[in-house]
């Protein structure tokens, strides 16, 4: 069974602990946080960053910090063959489809699920699970990633693109101007997500779930 959750934020208090019980059991799981697409921002506030980690944690997800940047496919099959459930961070999901390129992460993650284990993502680990992530590319992408994007396919795992952080006023000035145009066509498959909310993904069905109403 396939079984994603795609969220704007995991660090949301509330967002972690709803996916947790929506596995069914409280045994803890060996957790890959991948952090690769931080490896390009400003980390200077880092709040969100450790309560991402720390939702994860206090949720019984074990968490191991790992980047794919200079590793081989190879180097990622075997670190990896353990993992129960893969985390891929928020951050620049262009940078990290530029490393993915150079490893074949994104068939190592295509795998990893059709096998049936857990994949969670929040902003850059949702949107690069869509098939294109157009709509989402910004001007500031293309000055702080180090190679010129020239990709801009994600790895195609689901059949829409999560936009995520809707109404939140840090991402207000990037939704009513550059992102507004991109987004206002009738060929994206779009799912616009609060910070409260996330897809989740069983098989070939979603839903979208609030943690607010789950209180």
């Amino acid at each position: 069974m396939k079984h994603l959750f795609l969220t704007s934020s995991v660090g949301t208090v509330g967002v972690g602990a709803s996916i947790r019980a929506k596995l069914g059991h409280d045994k803890p799981l060996k957790t890959v946080f991948i952090t690769t697409p931080i490896e390009v921002e400003d980390l200077t506030d880092d709040a969100w960053y450790q309560a991402d980690h720390f939702e994860l944690t206090s949720n019984g997800f074990e968490t191991l910090d790992y980047t794919i940047t200079g590793k081989s496919e190879s180097d990622i099959i075997n670190d990896l063959k353990d993992v129960e459930v893969m985390y891929i961070s928020g951050g620049n999901e262009f940078y990290l489809k530029q490393q993915s390129n150079k490893n074949n992460f994104g068939n190592f993650v295509k795998k990893f699920v059709e096998s049936g284990k857990v994949y969670i993502g929040t902003s850059a680990g949702s949107i690069i699970m869509a098939p294109d992530m157009s709509p989402c590319l910004l001007i500031t992408d293309t000055t702080c990633c180090p190679e010129p994007i020239t990709d801009i396919s994600g790895f195609g795992i689901v059949d829409f693109l999560v936009m995520p952080h809707w109404g939140s006023e840090d991402f207000r000035d990037v939704y009513l101007g550059e992102r507004k145009d991109k987004m206002y066509q009738e060929n994206w498959q779009l799912i616009l997500l609060n910070n409260y909310e996330y897809v989740e993904v069983i098989d070939e069905k979603y839903r979208i779930v609030d943690v607010r109403a789950e209180k």
